[in-house]
């Protein structure tokens, strides 16, 4: 996989925890102490599908699909790198997914395990947490974070799943990661 100099460049001050990369746009709703409840609009994302450790899986899944958006598709067209990388874990697999700008929404990959989702507007309860994104430490939000839901008078309506947004070189407590569900629609 060739990364492009644009990209390399980006890394710099994203191991500081400044993020330049394209960030998918929400809208918050409300909030209740750290819980956040945001309204995301319909968006397109790009998928792998892996079994295995969480490590591996997210490595191998981080190299398709990067390749896929740093020009291994169909028309050899570079897209830039977008915020946040989502996880998601399906019975015994992990799914990464990254979210597709409307340039690059018609993108057609080489490799056939990239597949693509449109998601329905939706709301949703987001709780944050720092440090190295592992799979400890995903479980552990995901509890806090169906506390808080309940704390809240709040009806989670699906299964969590997370979002990393800054690179595994960014400094640990600066690292913004959250733990996402979907919730019934505030009245």
């Amino acid at each position: 996989m060739h990364i492009p100099l644009s990209e390399k460049l980006k890394s710099i001050p994203g191991a500081l925890g400044i993020r330049l990369e394209e960030s998918l746009p929400y809208t918050v709703i409300r909030k209740f102490g750290d819980l956040e409840i945001r309204r995301y609009e319909s968006f397109r994302l790009a998928q792998v599908r892996m079994s295995g450790d969480f490590e591996s899986a997210s490595e191998s899944c981080f190299r398709i699909l990067a390749g896929f958006i740093f020009g291994e598709n169909l028309t050899h067209t570079l897209t830039e790198m977008t915020v946040p990388v989502f996880y998601d874990r399906e019975g015994a697999e992990w799914v990464m997914s990254f979210f597709l700008p409307e340039e690059a929404a018609r993108l057609r990959p080489e490799d056939s395990r990239i597949t693509f989702r449109t998601t329905q507007e939706k709301t949703v309860a987001v709780l944050g947490f720092s440090g190295n994104f592992t799979e400890e430490k995903m479980f552990e939000s995901r509890i806090e974070l169906l506390d808080s839901v309940s704390e809240a008078g709040l009806t989670p309506v699906s299964d969590v799943w997370w979002a990393q947004y800054d690179q595994p070189s960014a400094l640990p407590f600066i690292k913004k990661n959250e733990a996402l569900v979907k919730v019934e629609e505030l009245i």
